[in-house]
């Protein structure tokens, strides 16, 4: 065994060491990522829970539950954008927000402005069925 082939050796250990802690790292940080946003998701807090200021809020036809969350986010009624959208997603109103403009509050939690955002929806799914 010569010089070169120990110290290559030891360079491929040191290397395979390195991917291994990286790997552990990456998985270690997007795990606890993937449960601050499942624990979230349930255990909703207002943006503000003493904010009892009302923000109108205006939504349009076009716009996507993404383009809603950045608008509720950019005004200060939710607290991440990312979150408030898997919230409408795994929500009993997901796909339900009708246009409208709505009085909304730092201080209601995401279910809460969600199902405001949905109440004609499902007043008219309401009289629809009644008919």
């Amino acid at each position: 065994m010569n010089v070169r082939s120990v110290g290559l050796g030891i360079v491929d250990t040191i290397v395979k060491v390195f991917l291994v802690i990286v790997a552990i790292m990456l998985i270690s940080k997007y795990a606890s990522l993937a449960y601050s946003y499942g624990y979230n998701i349930y255990n909703q807090l207002p943006a503000s829970q003493y904010d009892t200021r009302t923000v109108t809020v205006s939504i349009t036809d076009s716009m996507s539950v993404g383009d809603i969350a950045e608008l509720l986010e950019n005004r200060g009624l939710v607290k991440d954008k990312t979150l408030f959208w898997m919230q409408e997603r795994f929500s009993e109103y997901h796909g339900m927000i009708a246009p409208g403009t709505y009085e909304l509050s730092p201080s209601m939690t995401p279910d809460e402005i969600i199902g405001i955002m949905c109440a004609s929806t499902i007043e008219a799914d309401k009289e629809e069925a009644g008919n």
